[in-house]
């Protein structure tokens, strides 16, 4: 049996991280027991404290912050990258269906109300069931039947999904929907859809990995669905993309995305901050990983070493810097290692340059909805195993959606198992 060291990617911070490594931990107890996962956390050493970086662009403020979660009906940060502007339009219905699954909750996580909105804005009284189905619901946020009890694990999710249901029958569109209806039987879906979407982008915007895969999140959905005494169906995205057309158009689906480059900026610090602090003093990074693998006794069989995004490109260069390490298999995640390599700019390599002969085995896993991971055997071939996983989730959540991934769990399970 392996150990496991997980070094994280940019942007992350202690609570994140926190998350990331109670789920890989409690992943592997499951699929790889007596499997060690120890921690690499270096977000508050080398990474851009919180604030910094903005003072120098015209008009922008120092960002606060808050850790908190957008307050409903407000305009909240649009994530790790915000949407490209001048985007074309294109019809939902041409998508393939996973594709505008990932378009409908991307907009979801963004403004988790939508589903809630009349299409006609109107006031006809459609269901009046509404007031049972929100006691119905506020009963939910305290006593979760089973099926939703064996998704919420652990205090802390359950009290951040009560929490959502507050936020959300408290708001001024769930105040609406309750009172006025929706339409014959479409409130229990709805309320379902958005109080999941709001506690999942919650998580997003508060940094937190993706918890639930996106059959866990549909389940999830299902469950509340009947718990409010509603029909569990399958086309939400009918219902949120004709009542989301401002926020279509402000996410740059449909329209055009405005913002000036001060709010930009100000929106992806630390984010960016921590690849540029790396590119330029990434040594003293590649030190503590190097340490924190000396940590590791001998006795606890091969290491493997686990990087996500940034903490992959770390992981690489210190790998071809330094033999001995004890890393006896790399596993990369949403990472940008070869993407780097091929532009030139990987520190520890020159351009054109092949791997070392004492680098280790190699797996690199992507997304290609994760506009940060890229492919590494066409850059290096023969030398790492590519595996493409398909989350489903949209871009920014599908950067971290790996973790909550079964395929990738297996994966990772069975090269610990093995012992690599």
């Amino acid at each position: 049996m392996s150990t496991l060291l997980f070094v994280h990617g940019t942007g992350v911070r202690r609570p994140a991280y926190t998350g990331m490594l109670n789920l890989l931990r409690d992943t592997l107890a499951v699929h790889a027991p007596g499997a060690r996962v120890e921690e690499c956390y270096w977000g508050d050493a080398f990474g851009v404290p919180e604030g910094v970086g903005a003072a120098a662009l015209p008009g922008a403020e120092p960002a606060t912050g808050t850790g908190t979660d957008p307050v409903p009906g407000t305009d909240p940060e649009p994530g790790i990258v915000p949407a490209l502007p001048d985007a074309e339009s294109v019809p939902a219905a041409d998508l393939p269906d996973d594709d505008r699954a990932a378009l409908v909750w991307g907009l979801l996580y963004e403004d988790p109300l939508a589903p809630l909105r009349r299409a006609d804005g109107g006031g006809i009284v459609a269901d009046r069931t509404g007031p049972q189905v929100a006691r119905r619901a506020r009963t939910l946020a305290a006593d979760p039947p089973e099926a939703l009890a064996a998704l919420l694990t652990g205090q802390a999710l359950r009290d951040e999904f009560a929490a959502s249901v507050t936020a959300v029958l408290d708001s001024p569109e769930g105040r609406l929907a309750v009172t006025h209806g929706l339409g014959p039987g479409e409130l229990p879906a709805a309320l379902a859809t958005a109080v999941v979407a709001h506690l999942l982008g919650g998580a997003q915007h508060r940094g937190t990995p993706v918890l639930w895969s996106t059959d866990r999140r549909d389940e999830a959905v299902r469950a509340v669905t009947s718990a409010l005494g509603g029909v569990p169906r399958g086309a939400v995205d009918r219902a949120v993309l004709r009542a989301s057309w401002w926020t279509a158009r402000r996410f740059g689906v449909l329209g055009r995305l405005e913002k000036n480059r001060a709010e930009l900026m100000t929106g992806v610090h630390p984010r960016l901050g921590d690849v540029l602090k790396y590119l330029a003093r990434g040594h003293r990074l590649r030190a503590f990983v190097k340490e924190r693998l000396a940590r590791i006794p001998s006795g606890d069989g091969p290491v493997v070493l686990l990087g996500h995004s940034l903490g992959g490109i770390a992981a690489v260069d210190l790998l071809i810097e330094e033999e001995g390490t004890g890393v006896g298999h790399l596993v990369t995640v949403g990472t940008q290692a070869a993407h780097l390599h091929e532009i030139g700019a990987l520190p520890c390599l020159d351009p054109g340059a092949p791997l070392p002969g004492h680098f280790p085995a190699w797996t690199n896993f992507h997304d290609r909805r994760d506009l940060l991971g890229f492919a590494a055997a066409p850059v290096f071939p023969r030398r790492v195993q590519d595996v493409e996983i398909n989350t489903t989730e949209p871009f920014p959540a599908a950067h971290s959606a790996y973790f909550a991934d079964r395929g990738f769990q297996h994966r990772l399970a069975a090269l610990l198992r093995d012992g690599v």
